[in-house]
């Protein structure tokens, strides 16, 4: 009987402790791999100078992923956010170089942020543009006009509030990663504990139910467009002054960067899903990455094929276990 009674506890702890992890994200232990991994094989990995390296390198793509887990939470996706920092970073830059107080400088390239998520949400809404095409259209518009008002030239030696906003250091914590991980805890805030996030993650999963309960649609996705101009424009403001200057091509293909994070951290492609601590391992996971392929001398395109393939290993995932629970594509 005591045998039975031991197999029966032990048997209910193996489960409690399958339960446990399967609750973890996956990434966790990706993470803990690649760090045992490049323990190996580099010794300058666990340095301090390369860790404060990695959360410098994460920290834009952080604050703007933050945004785009919200838009892919309500079923929609941004593929606009590289060529939103690229033009409000210029602007913001230029504002700064023509004398403008920093802090003003940084609230314009905000708010311009703010206008152009704004101009995406409309054309998505009253328009009915499917949110793919709308945004790529902005994407190409942004990059040309920018391109054209530039004339390929760029600014340089910006303030030194500016840089401090992306080079600086507040008790060893490097200051972009100070605001990166600002942005993610009222994202969470916002995700889990408003009713934004709710109707957002609601939208998600069945648009037509959530206006049938009083809720408007159209103005919350808006709104969900607004949020992640904005994350594009404070993303673009620590990143010139992390480069202490702008260029046309500022923000060049990190759509990439963000979609793949978003989604590899367990955010729902096909919307109703949407985890903030998934998407901050999910950027740390591709800075990881990124940072050892630097490390071992690897091509630098193959970083490009590795989160590519990140991205379709993600997506196919999602798409199983969908299948799996019984829900439709």
């Amino acid at each position: 009987m005591s045998n039975a009674t031991e197999t029966i506890n032990s048997s209910g702890k193996q489960s409690l402790l399958m339960e446990t992890l399967g609750r973890i994200n996956p990434l966790v232990f990706v993470l803990l791999a690649l760090y045992v991994l490049m323990l190996i094989m580099s010794d300058r990995f666990l340095s301090v100078f390369n860790q404060m390296n990695i959360l410098r390198q994460a920290s834009v793509f952080l604050i703007l992923a933050v945004g785009q887990t919200f838009v892919i939470a309500s079923r929609g996706i941004d593929l606009s956010v590289g060529a939103t920092v690229g033009a409000t970073g210029c602007l913001a830059a230029g504002l700064i170089s023509f004398g403008l107080p920093t802090p003003l400088a940084v609230a314009v390239g905000i708010t311009f942020g703010m206008l152009i998520g704004l101009m995406n949400g409309l054309v998505i809404t009253k328009l009915k543009v499917n949110p793919l095409i709308a945004t790529l259209g902005m994407m190409v518009a942004l990059r040309g006009a920018t391109h054209y008002l530039m004339s390929s030239s760029s600014f340089t030696r910006l303030s030194d509030t500016i840089q401090f906003l992306g080079q600086g250091v507040v008790l060893g914590v490097p200051m972009p990663a100070i605001v990166a991980g600002s942005t993610a805890l009222v994202g969470f805030w916002l995700l889990f504990f408003t009713r934004f996030g709710r109707y957002t993650t609601s939208i998600g999963s069945n648009e037509n139910a959530v206006g049938l309960v009083g809720i408007t649609v159209d103005r919350m996705k808006v709104k969900i467009y607004v949020l992640q101009g904005a994350c594009a424009g404070l993303a673009a403001c620590v990143l010139i002054g992390r480069l202490n200057g702008a260029s046309p091509d500022l923000g060049l293909n990190y759509e990439l960067h963000v979609i793949a994070a978003v989604v590899l951290g367990g955010t729902a492609l096909y919307g109703g899903v949407g985890t903030i601590l998934g998407t901050v391992l999910g950027i740390l996971t591709i800075a990881v990455v990124e940072n050892s392929m630097v490390l071992i001398r690897a091509d630098f395109h193959l970083q490009r094929v590795f989160i590519g393939a990140l991205l379709i290993a993600a997506v196919a995932y999602q798409g199983y276990r969908r299948r799996e629970s019984g829900g439709s594509e």
